[in-house]
């Protein structure tokens, strides 16, 4: 039995040591850019929003309120309208967020010495996937290693293995690229209106995925156990894309969220804006549709008490 163990310990070490020698060489060699981004497609670069938001997150600072989901959170909650009015906040969307990564970031960035509300961006297509893209992303970007080997094993796939390799790797690589249209605080915006002739999906069932939907819970219960107040918002969505899908969600949420007394400003339809004008795709606003967005939530926070009539100096 014991060279049995013994055997096996050395397998592993050879299996381990040619994995890293193979990993590392794909790393290094470059055809246009390293081979390992050609060996799948799931990798994500460093840089982008995510990496812009973390490198300006200061852990110290104390904001109003904290902002997080997906793109429709990093792209639709604006941190000037906020300040506009007196408020501080940071906007911690990214990419294809889901409730498992959003878990990972509130549990290591996120406590009650620094906000005491959490807007939590709610929206159908974050909740019926594994969540591979953003724990892709974020892998990449978030600014500890800790959090970063968190959120790989959480995922529980062995692709993780390979994401977190490539981080360590390239922990001292450059940027690779920036996002023209992030304005700080954590938020990236578009100016244009959609230019062309947009053709929304329909009909497409909600499956939810149990594990996002076991991780929204966590979320839930995360923030009430720091002491943060969460709020649920659901952003502006254009008028012909697929109101079945969010109806579907509400009957699975609105349940759960009563049992806790949580809030649901949920604004996706009930609106009068421009499916063009006020869009710069086919769910995402653009400036003008954001700015509209960012006043109403605002009014509703301030008429509801988690956000006080105050006079404060704009950031």
């Amino acid at each position: 039995m014991k060279r049995l163990f013994t055997q096996g310990l050395k397998f592993l070490g050879v299996t381990l040591a040619l994995y890293l020698l193979t990993f590392l060489a794909l790393y290094k060699i470059s055809i246009g850019k390293p081979l390992i981004y050609r060996t799948a497609d799931y990798y994500q670069w460093k840089g982008g929003v995510a990496q812009a938001k973390f490198a300006e997150w200061d852990p110290s600072a104390k904001w109003d309120a904290v902002v997080i989901g997906s793109s429709h959170a990093y792209r639709g909650y604006d941190p000037r309208v906020f300040a506009a009015r007196g408020y501080r906040m940071f906007n911690l969307g990214s990419t294809a967020q889901t409730p498992l990564s959003t878990y990972t970031i509130l549990k290591n960035y996120v406590d009650s010495s620094r906000t005491k509300l959490v807007i939590l961006d709610l929206y159908e297509n974050t909740m019926d996937q594994d969540g591979l893209e953003s724990v892709s992303d974020l892998s990449q970007n978030l600014p500890t290693d800790l959090a970063a080997a968190e959120l790989t094993a959480r995922f529980r796939d062995l692709r993780g293995v390979n994401m977190f390799t490539l981080r360590m790797l390239n922990k001292q690589g450059p940027v690779m690229y920036k996002d023209p249209n992030y304005k700080g605080n954590g938020f990236a915006i578009k100016t244009d209106s959609v230019k062309r002739k947009i053709t929304y999906e329909r009909g497409k069932t909600l499956k939810l995925n149990d594990r996002q939907k076991e991780y929204f819970v966590k979320c839930l219960d995360l923030c009430a156990e720091r002491g943060i107040s969460v709020v649920l918002a659901t952003h502006f969505y254009p008028h012909q894309s697929d109101q079945q899908r969010h109806l579907d969600l509400k009957r699975w949420v609105e349940p759960l969220i009563a049992d806790r007394g949580i809030l649901w400003l949920d604004f996706s339809y009930s609106h009068t804006l421009s499916d063009t004008n006020h869009f710069c795709d086919h769910n995402h606003m653009n400036e003008a549709g954001s700015r509209i967005f960012n006043e109403r939530l605002l009014d509703s926070l301030e008429a509801k008490g988690y956000l006080p009539h105050l006079s404060r100096v704009p950031l």
